[in-house]
């Protein structure tokens, strides 16, 4: 036999290949079979009953987290200091207290002469300022400050899906939104389903209305955050994410509903450790999921209810222990599909990269 590796076309197709047949082989399986209407055929039935996709309940659900909307939107606040953004502050009448930039360091604070530590992320401008003035009164008479935000934390944000130029941003100076980075990506193409995309942070969906704000909402305009994640899909779903514990985490090309033991083959199997009595099947997106559950222990057994067809759009999460409350795996959810599209849209990066070298080095000029 070559020792060649095999490729992992080559493997998917062995894996499908020895799935198929281990279910279609009864005579190698001992599949207990009952007797219609028995005791021993309800409970069977009881235990493993095919999937059914079930909305999953509200109390179950941990949520969508609210992010806070953009200064000059109706009803939105004003800026809000960060970490990193640097301030300048000026006494009036004190030569040494002019256009003093002071850093807002990783624990929020900034320090001035003579009061030392205020807190100032999260905080706005006008509120630092009320602040420093009232300080300063203690050792100056009648203090008049000046506070002005002069530079603003840059943040790294990842844009993918239906974009003209998915990749990775970095907003700097007074950008920071939610439709900064959509003009930074070229905005939305005709294939884009508005309805469904959505924005992860720290692995929870903030509620965002995309549709709206592209449609000329600026009240749905956010403010971003270091290390956020937009995806807009295709109205015309073409992926599978399946997640957890499979060999291969990723986001895998499908035009049609397929058997799930096809799609756990295109993930090069199940882990050691996979709990394969509870694998969910999520459906219908992050914000409103319906979710089944099948048994591939019993999938394996020659149980072909369990084999249910999983459609392009749908969520495989595999996890090492019983999933329990949906809001008790739903952080390591959204996590995968963090993961998975932040290295694909490094991969469109580098390629793009390496294709815009090759264009340059074939200018006969250079």
């Amino acid at each position: 036999m070559s020792s060649k590796r095999l490729d992992r076309q080559t493997l998917t197709a062995f894996l499908v290949v020895v799935m198929t047949l281990w279910l279609g082989a009864c005579g190698g399986v001992k599949v207990k079979r009952y007797q219609a209407g028995s005791p021993d055929a309800e409970a069977y039935e009881k235990a493993v009953s095919p999937p059914v996709f079930q909305k999953v309940p509200a109390a179950e659900n941990p949520g969508l987290i609210q992010a806070a909307p953009v200064a000059g939107a109706a009803g939105a606040k004003s800026y809000l200091i960060e970490v990193e953004d640097e301030l300048d502050i000026s006494v009036y009448g004190e030569t040494d207290l002019q256009h003093v930039v002071v850093p807002v360091r990783p624990d929020g604070m900034i320090s001035f002469a003579f009061i030392g530590d205020v807190m100032a992320a999260g905080r706005s401008v006008e509120e630092v300022r009320a602040e420093v003035t009232q300080r300063l009164g203690q050792y100056l008479r009648s203090p008049q400050v000046t506070v002005i935000a002069k530079q603003f934390a840059q943040k790294k944000v990842y844009i993918g899906g239906e974009v003209k130029t998915p990749g990775i941003l970095y907003l700097t100076g007074k950008e920071g939104t939610l439709l900064d980075a959509l003009y930074k990506a070229g905005l939305a193409t005709e294939k884009a389903d508005l309805e469904g995309a959505y924005l992860i942070r720290e692995n929870k969906v903030v509620d965002a209305d995309f549709k709206d704000l592209v449609l000329g909402d600026i009240s749905r305009n956010l403010k971003l955050a270091d290390q956020d994640l937009i995806y807009i899909p295709e109205n015309t779903r073409r992926f599978v994410y399946v997640i957890g514990e499979v060999n291969q985490n990723d986001a895998i090309p499908f035009s049609e509903p397929v058997p799930i033991i096809r799609v756990i083959a295109e993930a090069g199997g199940l882990r050691e450790y996979a709990k394969r009595g509870e694998i969910a099947v999520i459906r219908g997106g992050l914000k409103e999921p319906e979710m089944a559950i099948v048994n591939a222990r019993h999938l394996l057994k020659g149980d072909l209810s369990q084999n249910i067809l999983v459609q392009p759009g749908d969520i495989v999460y595999v996890a090492k222990s019983a999933l329990g409350h949906y809001a008790a795996f739903m952080d390591q959810l959204y996590r995968g599909i963090s993961l998975i599209t932040q290295r694909n849209l490094l991969v469109e990066s580098l390629n793009r990269n390496r294709s815009t070298v090759r264009v340059v080095n074939s200018d006969p000029n250079n």
